[in-house]
C-alpha cells in the first residue's frame, strides 16, 4: 500500500498526567467558566496569542477589556431596547444577565451590576423631612360638649379618649339632632368607627333613661354595621363591646365567614341590639334566619364602601338594602315602648375614604337626600380630582427607594435590621405583600428555625397561632435581640387570623407584621410605626389604606415604598398628589443595615470576612440564601410558588396605573433573585395554556414543542434577546404573555 504522507506523533510529556476535572450541574456558562479557571490553574492550558484566539473565537463571543469572555447574544432589535446602567463599561444591554466571579471556589453573581438604570435624580440636598401639624389628631374640645351621654364621656375616657377628632366633631352632632342620611369621608385614623357609634348607642340610651330597663336584647336590632372584611368587623365589634360595657341590658354581635352560622343563629334568636356583619354572611342570614326581625332596625351604617365594592359585595348589599326598604318601619315595641328617641325613619350611614365611581354607585344605590360630611372646612368640600384619590395623614413621612429587582430581599432584610436597632422605645412594623404565597415564603425564610417559641400571654390562641408566630432571624440586633414575627393573609382560617392579629396587637416585644392587603382596611392596631410597602398596592386608594396603619389619630409614623427602575418610577407622581415623598437610596440602606454584625442561622459555606464592605456583605447574604434554600426543599419549593405568585399578581394592576406597572418590563430573571433563587422557575401561566384547545398563533411558545408552555416566559425572554422583530410581533409577545398571566392568576393568589 502507498505511503499517504500522514505522519501520526503522539508525544506525552515527562510530567503526570492529571486527570480532567468534570463539573456537572449548574448552568452551561458557570461550567464553562469554571473549566477554564481550572485549566488555567492547573497550568495544562497555555495562553494563545490574541490574534491566533479571536481568529477561532465565534462571532458572538467578543473579548471584552477585562479579557474575561462575553456570551452576551447579540443586541435585540426593535423599539422596546432599554439601555441598563452597572459597575461596568461593557453593559449596555438586557442579553447579559449577571457577571461572574469566584469566591471560594464557588461561582456566584453580582448583585450590583447589570442592573437596570435609575431614571429619577434623587435630590441629594434635600432638607430633612419636618412633621406637620397633624390632620387626624384630637382637637381642643372634648367630647363632654358634644352633648352625648355622661356614662359614655366616662366609659371614653377610660380607653383614654378624652378629645374628639374633627370628622367626630362634624358627624356626632348632625346624627344626634337628624333623621338624614349622611356620606362620611375623611382620611384613614381619623376615628370614623367612634364618629357613628357614639350618636347611635346616646340616642338608643334615651328609651332606658330614667332608670328603668326599658330596654333589654330581645327589644329588636336597632343597628346594622357592614363592614368588608372578618378583621374589620370583629374590631368595630370589639370597639362596640367596651362602649356598652356599663349597659348590660344592651347586647350586640358579630356574624362574619368562618365562624359556625348555627352559633349565629343561636345567638340572634336570644335576641341582639346592634348587629355587626360582612355583606356576604349577612345576606345568607336575611334569607335564611326568620328570628331576623328588621322593623326595629333604624340604622343602616355601611363601612369602607370603596372596598365593599371592591370586593365584589353588590349584590349582597343590594339585597341587604332592598330587604330593608320592604320592611315598614315600627315606631314601637312588641310590649308598647315607643321609640321615640329613635329616628323616625331608616338612616343609612356609608363612610369611605375615597369617592371612587363605584362608591357613588353604591351611594345612588343606598342613599337617600344624603349630607356630606368631611373633616376639611366648608370652602373645600367639594371634592376635584385630587380629592378623589384620598390623602394620608400630614403627619405621616412617606419615602420611597428605587430597589432593582435583584436587590430587593437583601434590602428588606437591611432595612428592617436597621430599623430594629433603634434604642429605646418597642418598634412595631408592618410588611404588605401583594400575595398568599409570597407572605408564607418570606415568613419561612425570616423565621428562626432554631428557636420558635414565643412567649405570649394569649395561652387559649397558643395552639392557633403555632404555625403564624415566630422569633426573627436575620433582622435581630444588639438592641432588639428578640424580634416576633407574624403572617397573615385570607388564605388562612378564621381562627388562626384573628388569633394572630390578637397576638400582633398585644406583643410588648419589637414584632414585625408580613401580610396582604387583608390587613390593609380600617385595622387599628396600636402603636404601629412603619408600614413598608414591599410590593406596591394595586391601586393608589389600597396604598392610601396600606400607609393609614401608622401615623393614627394624631401619633406620628414613617411609610417606605420599594419600587422598580423603570416605568415604575412613573408611581411617585402619584405619590406627590398625597405627599411630596422623600427618597432613599438603597445604597444607604444596605451601608447602614450592615454595620452591625450579621448571623445566620443555618450554617452554609457563605460567610462574612472581617474587613468586608457592606457590597460584599450583601452579596454573601444573597449567597447564604440562595445555598439555604437549595439544602432545604420545603423552602426552596415556597420560594417557587411565591415568585410565580408574585409575577401573577403583578399583572393585576388596575387598568389606570398598568402603564407604571407593565408586567412585559419584569426581568424574571431579577425577579427571582428575590426570592433567593438563582433562575426563574418556568411554568407560570403553562398549566392553563396546555388544557386550552384553540389553535395558538404564530409566535406562540407552543409551536415549539411539549414543553414550550412549561417554560413559556423564559423562552419569550430568550426570544425577545436573540431575534429580530419588527413593532407588530413584539407587540403579540407582550400581549401573549400578559394573557398568560392574567389567566392563570385567579385562583393562585389572595389579596385578602
Amino acid at each position: 500500500m502507498a505511503d499517504d504522507g500522514m505522519l501520526l506523533n503522539f508525544e506525552v510529556g515527562s510530567g503526570p498526567i492529571k486527570p480532567q476535572v468534570k463539573f456537572k450541574g449548574g448552568r452551561w456558562r458557570d461550567r464553562k467558566q469554571a473549566e477554564k479557571s481550572a485549566r488555567e490553574a492547573s497550568g495544562l492550558s497555555e495562553p494563545k496569542s490574541t490574534t491566533e484566539e479571536d481568529s477561532q473565537r465565534s462571532s458572538k463571543r467578543q473579548r471584552t477589556d477585562n479579557n474575561d469572555f462575553d456570551y452576551r447574544p447579540m443586541a435585540r432589535q426593535g423599539p422596546r431596547e432599554r439601555s441598563y446602567g452597572g459597575d461596568f463599561s461593557t453593559n449596555q444591554s438586557r442579553g447579559h444577565h449577571s457577571d461572574f466571579r469566584k469566591t471560594n471556589g464557588q461561582v456566584i453573581s453580582k448583585l450590583f451590576s447589570f442592573n437596570p438604570a435609575q431614571v429619577t435624580e434623587l435630590d441629594n440636598k434635600a432638607e430633612e423631612w419636618t412633621a406637620p401639624e397633624a390632620t387626624n389628631a384630637p382637637l381642643s374640645d372634648n367630647f363632654a360638649s358634644l352633648t352625648i351621654s355622661p356614662r359614655l364621656v366616662e366609659e371614653l375616657g377610660k380607653l383614654n379618649l378624652e378629645r374628639p377628632t374633627a370628622i367626630q366633631k362634624k358627624v356626632i352632632p348632625h346624627m344626634l339632632s337628624n333623621s338624614a342620611d349622611a356620606f362620611v369621608q375623611a382620611e384613614t385614623g381619623s376615628g370614623k368607627t367612634y364618629s357613628y357609634l357614639l350618636p347611635v348607642l346616646h340616642r338608643v340610651l334615651l328609651l332606658s333613661e330614667r332608670g328603668g330597663a326599658q330596654i333589654h336584647r330581645d327589644s329588636g336590632v336597632f343597628a346594622i354595621i357592614v363592614a368588608p372584611t372578618r378583621e374589620l368587623a370583629k374590631q368595630t365589634h370589639t370597639v362596640l363591646e367596651q362602649l356598652i360595657r356599663p349597659f348590660p341590658w344592651l347586647v350586640s354581635t358579630a356574624i362574619t365567614g368562618g365562624e359556625s352560622k348555627k352559633a349565629e343563629k343561636s345567638r340572634i334568636r336570644k335576641g341582639v341590639n346592634f348587629l355587626v356583619a360582612t355583606p356576604g354572611r349577612l345576606a345568607d342570614h336575611i334569607d335564611n334566619t326568620k328570628a331576623l326581625n328588621l322593623s326595629t332596625v333604624r340604622w343602616l351604617i355601611l363601612d369602607e364602601g370603596d372596598r365593599l365594592m371592591d370586593l365584589g359585595f353588590e349584590d349582597d348589599l343590594k339585597k341587604t338594602i332592598d330587604e330593608l326598604k320592604k320592611v315598614d318601619v315600627s315606631d314601637k315595641l312588641a310590649d308598647g315602648t315607643l321609640l321615640k328617641s329613635l329616628p323616625e325613619r331608616r338612616v343609612t350611614v356609608l363612610c369611605s375614604a375615597t369617592m371612587k365611581m363605584n362608591v357613588q354607585k353604591l351611594g345612588e344605590m343606598s342613599l337617600a337626600d344624603a349630607t356630606f360630611l368631611a373633616a376639611e372646612k366648608e370652602d373645600n368640600a367639594a371634592q376635584n380630582d385630587e380629592d378623589t384619590a384620598g390623602k394620608a395623614p400630614a403627619q405621616l413621612h412617606q419615602s420611597y427607594s428605587i430597589v432593582p429587582a435583584k436587590l430587593r430581599l437583601v434590602t428588606l432584610i437591611s432595612y428592617l435590621k436597621s430599623t430594629f436597632s433603634r434604642r429605646g422605645r418597642t418598634m412595631k412594623a408592618i410588611v404588605f405583600i401583594s400575595c398568599a404565597d409570597s407572605v408564607d415564603f418570606h415568613y419561612e425564610l425570616l423565621r428562626d428555625p432554631n428557636n420558635a417559641e414565643v412567649p405570649t400571654p394569649l395561652t387559649k390562641d397558643a395552639e392557633s397561632v403555632a404555625k403564624t408566630v415566630s422569633k426573627a432571624a436575620y433582622i435581630t440586633s444588639p438592641a432588639s435581640p428578640e424580634v416576633v414575627l407574624h403572617r397573615m393573609h385570607g388564605s388562612l382560617s378564621q381562627p388562626v387570623r384573628t388569633a394572630t392579629l390578637k397576638s400582633f396587637s398585644a406583643c410588648k416585644l419589637p414584632s414585625l407584621l408580613i401580610t396582604t392587603d387583608v390587613s390593609s382596611r380600617g385595622l387599628d392596631i396600636p402603636s404601629v410605626d412603619l408600614v413598608i410597602e414591599y410590593d406596591p398596592a394595586f391601586s393608589f386608594a389600597d396604598h392610601i389604606h396600606r400607609v393609614g396603619r401608622t401615623a393614627r389619630a394624631g401619633r406620628p409614623g414613617d411609610a417606605l415604598l420599594f419600587l422598580l427602575p423603570g416605568t415604575e418610577e412613573g408611581y411617585i407622581k402619584l405619590l406627590q398628589t398625597s405627599a411630596p415623598p422623600t427618597p432613599q437610596p438603597y445604597d444607604s440602606v444596605l451601608q447602614k443595615g450592615m454595620m452591625t454584625k450579621l448571623e445566620f442561622p443555618v450554617e452554609t459555606s457563605a460567610a462574612i470576612i472581617d474587613g468586608q464592605n457592606y457590597h460584599d456583605k450583601a452579596e454573601t447574604l444573597q449567597l447564604h440564601i440562595e445555598q439555604r434554600l437549595l439544602m432545604d426543599v420545603k423552602r426552596l419549593e415556597l420560594a417557587r410558588n411565591g415568585f410565580k405568585s408574585h409575577i401573577r399578581a403583578y399583572a393585576t394592576h388596575i387598568k389606570e396605573e398598568r402603564s407604571h406597572f407593565d408586567i412585559s418590563e419584569l426581568h424574571l430573571g431579577h425577579t427571582a433573585k428575590s426570592y433567593g433563587l438563582r433562575e426563574a422557575p418556568g411554568g407560570i401561566g403553562g398549566g392553563v395554556e396546555r388544557k386550552t384547545k384553540k389553535r395558538p398563533f404564530k409566535g406562540s411558545t407552543r409551536d415549539r414543542g411539549k414543553d414550550g408552555g412549561k417554560d413559556g416566559c423564559k423562552d419569550m425572554s430568550r426570544d425577545r434577546e436573540q431575534q429580530p422583530m419588527d413593532e407588530r410581533s413584539a407587540r403579540d409577545v407582550i400581549k401573549m404573555k400578559s394573557m398568560m398571566l392574567m389567566k392563570s392568576g385567579a385562583d393562585e393568589f389572595n389579596i385578602g
